[in-house]
């Protein structure tokens, strides 16, 4: 018996049908706090919400097709250093492992989601065993049965606490975690050596000053640019910004680089792809997201095509040089958005 393939996608405005279908399957309601009847005009609203504040919530594919909801939301206390998971399948989903793996594929999404978080919680009603479970496999721990949480009555009578910090989130997972000041030193000694800046469009040689100036810059303001780690290692770094275009819209420009001793075992296309989840959510007001890579940086090329892009053609590029360097251009399709 094959696996079902699961996905996270954000909600689309023609989604609402298939919610309100999953949400009055039978048994759905019994442990979440919504409107009975559910209806269709719960379901528009819902979704206009996630797609016109961009809240971190995702829609769980089954094969293809809507099978539930997953993301984050204020904690009930009310700390901004918490957020709350939460999540649910329509009734044909359930005891399949199909809650586990959404909430799998959900949490190294974490970090770049929740940047000022630094633990998230999840609360089960005192009966919900399956859900419990699904958040014991996540790797949260059970802080025990409430009633009240840092004094907000929660919306049913008793529960189970469960928590997971970040930092348990960047060591667990392959994930992408803002820079730190703290990562300076690292970044300098992976990304300076020769054989990564022949590959990047940016100072050669690389000094430390340079690692300062971009950890700053990062810090200082708003940014999605991150550190790619595997359990809990800084492996390299990945990034996207916003850049104009011809008719004065926005496209979106993404880059990335591994440290020598990482290449070659996936981590590249795992990050590009984990940014490409996220930037429904923190960047989309976008038309065309677009990658550039040096015209011998096959090894770079090979993994935007992995992960749907396609090369457009060859451009040149000013890097400050005499001679200004040669690139290929490869654009995602607005249909894998």
């Amino acid at each position: 018996m094959s696996m079902e393939h699961i996905s996270l996608h954000p909600f689309r405005q023609d989604d609402a049908h298939r919610v309100t279908e999953l949400i009055n399957s039978p048994g759905v309601q019994q442990y979440l706090t919504l409107p009975i009847p559910y209806l269709l005009c719960h379901a528009q609203d819902f979704i206009n919400r996630c797609i016109t504040q961009h809240l971190p919530h995702f829609c769980v594919w089954v094969d293809g097709e809507p099978a539930g909801c997953i993301g984050l939301g204020n904690s009930p206390g009310g700390d901004p250093s918490e957020q709350m998971v939460g999540y649910w399948l329509g009734a044909d989903y359930h005891g399949r492992g199909i809650a586990t793996r959404a909430l799998l594929q959900f949490l190294p999404l974490l970090p770049a989601l929740a940047p000022h978080c630094r633990r998230f919680v999840a609360f089960t009603h005192v009966d919900n065993v399956a859900s419990r479970r699904v958040l014991e496999k996540g790797g949260f721990t059970c802080a025990g049965m409430i009633t009240a949480y840092q004094g907000k009555q929660l919306p049913f009578r008793d529960a189970f606490l469960y928590t997971l910090s970040l930092s348990e989130v960047i060591d667990r997972t392959f994930t992408l975690k803002p820079w730190q000041k703290s990562d300076t030193t690292t970044l300098y000694n992976l990304i300076s050596p020769e054989k990564i800046t022949s590959n990047l469009l940016i100072p050669t040689p690389y000094q430390l000053h340079h690692a300062q100036a971009f950890i700053q810059d990062c810090t200082s303001k708003p940014s999605c640019r991150y550190a790619i780690c595997a359990g809990g290692r800084i492996v390299g770094g990945l990034g996207a910004e916003y850049t104009p275009d011809e008719a004065g819209g926005q496209n979106i420009k993404i880059g990335y680089w591994l440290g020598t001793d990482y290449r070659g075992q996936g981590y590249a296309t795992a990050a590009v792809k984990l940014l490409l989840q996220l930037i429904p959510v923190l960047m989309p007001e976008h038309n065309t997201i677009y990658a550039r890579v040096l015209k011998h940086n096959t090894p770079g090329a090979g993994v935007l095509q992995k992960c749907g892009f396609t090369c457009t053609g060859e451009v040149e590029y000013d890097t400050g040089a005499a001679t200004p360097a040669k690139v290929y251009h490869f654009e995602y399709g607005s249909a894998n958005v």
